[in-house]
């Protein structure tokens, strides 16, 4: 047991999993743990926020912090380990001497047990009987003889122990005595674990001592083994799993016929234009053998990428424009948007002339870089596909559960994200992609620290939190975004997504979101392994919990109550900006 406890001390993820922070959300271990703070904490009902919210928060905060708690904790329990090694023969002594006494001197279920069993004093082997260090064997129903300490009651036939050289002394149950009992000897010494005691020395008793262990020995492994079994038993690394094979049904296109628009929004009357359809047409085309392509509507090439993306049928009432990158993080060049057509939902894609037009470029850096936004955007086509196909009907339809759906509105691009950029990790220069991308997070994440914060103070005077979260929640969603887009393709690739210099570790060290990343990365890796094979649409919404991370950040509270959906925003994130602003006035 203490080499078992010992393994466990020596692993980080099984010692995660002993203390419930192994999974996304709060489990019923940490509930319990968490519960018996609760009532420690004074004041914490004067909050007026739902327990599972708490909980929630300090679930992901554990979490998070899990690496140097785990540092601070497990030098401390390899020392009380070391110790209780030191005096384990002392303290398992004791510890028998005392159940030996509670056992005699009170009525236990086991005395009681005992009692009502039908004792018999029989003849003992004609060679003599040993004595094992087991004292006592148990015969189950089925003949099988083991130590009377690992007696199932309810598969008793009968408990012989030896009560002298030429006597054996055997308790039966009323409702099954045996037929034949065991080689008495041979399943004592068997059951034995260290020594037996024999009444004499000679060649039969010496061959018996060949036996000493088996039945023990084997016992013992299989109940330590059991209780130690959920802890030792681990699921493989993430970065070691394979991905299963998707379902015939998914891959590549069906022998239907299927169409596509391709336009070229002005862009003129280049005499490159028929070159770079035909260019297009043939990517499509060959990738359409190996992901499903079915449900392109088809590709817009514009000169004026904002305006083609603003302007863009939707085909149906109530679609709100899309919207694009902020200048302050990047610059826009595609984009793919689901669109009503013919009563199916589709896929438009929308990329810039100069993207697409890289693709007949004469140097190849440039050729590739072109391909690679090309198959970005039609590998997240073959995603939505992939999903759609795996849960008919679900992707355009509300989510019962308004914070739910709230929620996942911003996590959903950077399912996408991470899921296409890791299909086309493979194209183009991989270093490039990879500085480009950390950028555009690096800046994603300095801009919804800059601008939330800011949003926050605002909302201190105008109380309006829709105008609020209309300002925040865009900068949440490119954070999460621009960061499964990053960490997609670094997991394709091979590569480290932090840089060199340091520059995304110190952006996201200012913005309280160190360990809040890898963790992010772990989550979407998940979901990505079980491709096709996933058992429920809530495995996506379990990514929720990431948006509700960067709100808290940004010192916003999200729940559910009886009015609906709550944003809370304590006023004491902002107090001293609030005094600030007073003493300058």
């Amino acid at each position: 047991m203490g080499n078992g406890v010992e393994t466990i001390l020596s692993d980080t993820g099984r010692f995660q999993d002993l203390i419930g922070l192994n999974e996304d959300e709060p489990n019923e271990v940490f509930r319990q743990t968490l519960s018996e703070k609760f009532n420690e904490i004074e004041g914490l009902e004067n909050l007026g926020l739902p327990r599972s919210l708490i909980e929630r928060v300090a679930f992901f905060l554990a979490k998070e912090n899990f690496p140097t708690l785990a540092a601070d904790s497990m030098p401390i329990f390899r020392t009380v380990l070391k110790n209780w090694f030191d005096t384990s023969a002392i303290f398992v002594r004791d510890g028998h001497n005392n159940a030996l006494r509670q056992h005699f001197n009170s009525t236990t279920p086991r005395l009681k047990f005992y009692e009502e069993l039908k004792w018999t004093v029989i003849a003992a082997p004609k060679e003599g009987a040993i004595l094992p260090d087991c004292v006592a064997l148990a015969v189950d129903r089925s003949g099988l003889a083991g130590p009377a300490m690992f007696v199932n009651w309810d598969e008793l036939a009968a408990i012989i122990l030896p009560v002298a050289p030429n006597k054996l002394l055997i308790g039966t149950t009323p409702h099954c005595e045996p037929t034949q009992l065991p080689d008495f000897n041979e399943e004592a010494a068997r059951s034995s674990h260290d020594f037996f005691l024999a009444p004499l020395k000679n060649e039969y008793f010496e061959s018996l001592h060949k036996r000493l262990g088996e039945r023990s020995m084997q016992l013992s492994e299989e109940g330590v083994s059991g209780a130690l079994e959920p802890y030792l038993t681990m699921e493989p690394n993430i970065r070691d799993q394979v991905v299963p094979p998707l379902p015939l049904d998914i891959v590549g296109q069906s022998d239907e016929p299927w169409q596509y628009e391709l336009s070229l929004v002005g862009c003129g009357d280049n005499d490159d234009i028929q070159e770079l359809t035909s260019t297009i047409q043939s990517v499509v085309r060959s990738l359409a053998q190996a992901i499903p392509l079915h449900r392109l509507d088809g590709i817009t090439v514009a000169s004026d990428y904002r305006a083609a993306v603003l302007s863009l049928d939707r085909g149906y009432e109530g679609a709100s424009a899309p919207e694009t990158v902020p200048k302050k993080i990047g610059q826009g060049i595609a984009r793919t948007i689901s669109v009503h057509r013919n009563r199916c939902w589709k896929e438009r894609i929308v990329i810039d002339a100069r993207a697409a037009f890289s693709l007949l470029a004469a140097e190849s850096d440039t050729v590739e870089w072109g391909l690679y936004i090309l198959v970005s955007q039609l590998s997240e086509v073959a995603i939505i596909e992939m999903i759609d196909r795996h849960f008919p009907g679900v992707l355009m339809q509300p989510i019962a559960d308004p914070l739910q759906g709230f929620l996942y509105t911003n996590v959903h691009p950077a399912i996408l994200d991470y899921l296409s950029s890791h299909f086309s990790a493979g194209f183009g220069n991989q270093p490039v992609h990879t500085a480009m991308k950390r950028e555009l997070f690096i800046s994603a994440v300095r801009e919804m620290k800059s601008a939330g914060l800011a949003a926050r103070l605002e909302y201190r005077y105008h109380g309006n939190v829709d105008r609020l979260l209309a300002i925040v929640m865009p900068h949440i969603s490119y954070v999460l975004q621009f960061g499964a887009d990053l960490l997609g393709h670094c997991a394709a690739s091979g590569v480290d997504p932090f840089d060199s210099e340091g520059e995304l570790a110190q952006a996201l060290d200012t913005t309280g979101l160190r360990h809040w990343f890898p963790i992010f990365r772990d989550h979407l890796e998940r979901l990505r392994v079980r491709l096709s094979h996933w058992d429920s649409f809530d495995e996506f919404l379990a990514l929720n919990i990431h948006v509700e991370r960067l709100m808290w950040q940004l010192g916003m509270l999200p729940w559910f109550g009886p009015e609906g959906i709550r944003v809370d925003v304590p006023l004491g994130t902002d107090i001293e900006a609030l005094l600030a602003a007073k003493g300058n006035c």
